[in-house]
């Protein structure tokens, strides 16, 4: 299959986990098809879009592995629209509009009130020359709208959702150009995908709507009728069911990059999510690529748990060798390898292990407060350590202290890693050693 498909976010905020799906989705379809993957910029809302942000969804696409065959800037490609426009006015699909956003709230409680559609009444283009001179002589600056055919039914074969259809007599005439000038996405997206031929658009399916809407405007710039393949996926939604929420807009990329979540985790468990093939661990995009596939997506809405996310994450770091790791967060964040083969199992971020540099550095200090009875433990263990009876030390102490469980192993422990969890008590201080060992051990028995 030759295919051709485009990633398009505007660049007024982070990627963040909903970004981060359609990317995924659409660069594994690409490479899967041996298709064109193109990197499109949607930056005509100049007021809202940012530089910062456009190099930080840069910077995440190249963290997830996610590369580009091509990409291109909206605002650079301004002419062009304006070269569309005028053919669309030669045409007389578009119409000049005067109403404020309040005289259309008003049209649409109104419609509402009276059991209607709330579509736009086309009140403007029944105006005539004089009547709209009048207006924008008073101040009122025109805004544009293409002009849906009357009564017409658009169809397609959705890759997920199957068949659909929409009546475009049930849908308002799209606002195209705003007072100001500005092109909205509906008009500048179509004529980009026509211009740079792509052929499937997956993305979500609050754009469904939209989908109608630009095959119209597809056909009055073409000719003919719209070709593009369309997938709409199913929208997150949160572990319980209810709306994806504002509140996890915070899951940005560069915030789970910052929490230690490996790129893979976040494709992997996107690539699957709302479809039928179980979540796998994967640790390399080709692998991920050969096991996509994009039939098996359903219009179930998903679930996003966090939880699950963080769960792939630690199967994942636990399938990665000492290089790949190093290849991952770099040599200065690593631990030496041999401490990496003793902790390598009780990771679960990929902070984890400059953390665990840390803990088996000669700069580590404990800053737990012990209570009285635990300094005694420490201090009977610092006192019992010996070269030659490491493997028998803490049953030694067991026994002298007169403690077992939690009670004898919980303050050795947090002493020795200042963690209440990790590798084997013996296994640590034998890559500790008995002086670095008892060292840590007496300092906690002290304060």
């Amino acid at each position: 299959m030759n295919c051709k498909v485009r990633f398009a976010p505007s660049p007024t905020g982070h990627m963040h986990i909903g970004n981060a799906r359609i990317a995924v989705i659409n660069y594994l379809f690409s490479r899967k098809n041996k298709g064109h993957f193109l990197f499109r910029i949607d930056d005509t809302d100049a007021e809202r879009s940012e530089k910062k942000y456009e190099e930080s969804i840069r910077n995440d696409l190249e963290w997830l592995g996610i590369s580009y065959d091509s990409s291109l800037r909206q605002s650079e490609r301004t002419h062009r629209y304006e070269e569309i426009k005028n053919q669309l006015i030669e045409k007389e699909l578009l119409y000049k509009c005067y109403e404020s956003q309040e005289e259309l709230e008003y049209k649409r409680k109104l419609a509402i009130g009276k059991g209607k559609m709330p579509i736009y009444d086309r009140a403007s283009l029944k105006l005539s020359k004089s009547e709209q001179d009048n207006l924008e002589n008073s101040g009122i600056l025109p805004y544009w709208r293409f002009k849906l055919p009357d009564d017409m039914t658009i169809s397609w074969n959705d890759i997920v959702m199957g068949n659909i259809s929409y009546n475009l007599r049930n849908v308002s005439d799209p606002v195209i150009v705003k007072t100001d000038g500005t092109y909205l996405y509906t008009f500048t997206s179509i004529i980009d995908d026509l211009d740079y031929e792509i052929t499937h658009i997956i993305r979500g399916q609050d754009h469904v709507t939209n989908t109608s809407v630009q095959m119209a405007i597809f056909n009055a710039i073409s000719g003919s009728a719209c070709n593009i393949n369309f997938a709409h996926l199913s929208l997150l939604v949160n572990r319980d069911g209810s709306q994806f929420s504002k509140r996890l807009g915070s899951l940005n990329l560069g915030n789970l990059r910052e929490e230690g979540v490996d790129s893979m985790s976040i494709s992997s468990l996107l690539a699957t999510l709302g479809s039928s093939q179980d979540t796998l661990p994967f640790t390399s995009l080709d692998d991920l690529i050969e096991y996509f596939d994009i039939t098996k997506f359903s219009s179930n809405s998903p679930k996003f748990d966090i939880d699950e996310l963080f769960k792939l994450n630690k199967k994942i770091i636990h399938k990665y060798s000492y290089e790949e790791i190093i290849n991952k967060i770099g040599e200065e964040q690593c631990p030496s390898e041999s401490v990496f083969d003793l902790v390598h199992e009780n990771v679960e971020k990929m902070g984890d292990f400059q953390m665990w540099k840390y803990i088996f550095s000669d700069n580590f200090e404990c800053k737990h407060r012990f209570s009285d009875d635990d300094k005694k433990i420490l201090l009977t263990a610092y006192n019992m350590l010996e070269e030659h009876n490491i493997d028998s030390w803490i049953q030694k102490v067991k026994e002298v202290a007169c403690v077992d469980g939690k009670n004898l192993y919980m303050p050795l422990r947090i002493a020795l890693t200042g963690l209440q969890h990790g590798p084997n008590l013996t296994d640590i201080v034998k890559k500790l050693g008995v002086l670095e060992t008892k060292r840590r051990t007496h300092k906690c028995s002290s304060y």
